[in-house]
């Protein structure tokens, strides 16, 4: 049996884009995994990753402001643990603005909300990718990380759209989420720099995400809803335009 684990970052109200990662490997490769983690967090007096917080030094983190190296060998330990682990990667995120724009034309948010779409792609590509390997989807469990909004609408659009049930953990039920939660920030990050700052070289990314890139084996499976791919998908859905729900109301 497989497990996919998912966490999101960022917001559909104060952030650049909404963003879906997670991490897909053979459950007795998660146990020996959970293991190293938690080796890990014990040997620095970490109780508990939080990216957010590491990334910002504060917290249980805040000591590292001062000590860049233990810093950086800290984290350098969790990227190992991932690579040594990790089977393959999905990441996707969905661009704001681009967002609006196309739901003011159609439907989006009604039956797809940000989370909920980014969610569904990633359940989506990870299907395709088992496909390719002969690994019946019954064969994977896909968990995400509790709380989000959109979280009702991701459950029901991916039974709808692949008959399969997917989960929801809090992080301290599932140590896997952890690591999700980090790259789910480095992916958001990466969207940062190439549609904030044009950032177009891989090789300026930052580290974390530069280190994952080797599980990208197809480069649909890391990707980005901008204007013209969220108009494709509403049209082939398909997801009704307003005017025409307008126009049958008025009828």
């Amino acid at each position: 049996m497989f497990t996919a684990y998912y966490d999101d970052s960022g917001t559909a109200n104060d952030t650049l884009a909404v963003v879906v990662a997670g991490f897909v490997a053979t459950d007795e490769q998660w146990t020996h995994f959970d293991r190293n983690w938690s080796d890990s967090l014990r040997q620095f007096g970490i109780s508990h990753f939080h990216m957010r917080e590491f990334a910002h030094s504060v917290g249980e983190f805040a000591r590292f402001k001062q000590d860049k190296e233990e810093r950086e060998c800290f984290l350098r330990q969790l990227l190992s643990h991932i690579k040594l682990r990790v089977t393959h990667t999905v990441a996707h995120a969905v661009l704001m603005n681009d967002y609006r724009k196309v739901n003011k034309i159609y439907a989006l948010d009604y039956a797809f909300p940000p989370y909920a779409l980014a969610g569904r792609t990633c359940v989506a590509r990870l299907n395709l990718w088992a496909e390719k390997r002969g690994i019946p989807k019954e064969q994977i469990r896909h968990i995400f990380e509790d709380g989000s909004a959109g979280k009702t609408e991701l459950y029901e659009s991916v039974l709808r759209d692949h008959q399969i049930k997917v989960t929801f953990k809090k992080k301290d039920e599932a140590i896997a989420l952890q690591s999700a939660d980090l790259f789910a920030y480095e992916i958001l990050a990466g969207n940062r720099a190439v549609f904030e700052k044009g950032i177009t070289d891989f090789d300026k990314l930052r580290f974390p995400i530069r280190q994952l890139e080797g599980f990208l084996r197809d480069p649909y499976d890391w990707g980005t809803y901008t204007q013209e791919s969220l108009e494709t998908f509403c049209e082939n859905a398909p997801i009704p335009r307003r005017d025409s729900l307008t126009t049958k109301v008025s009828n």
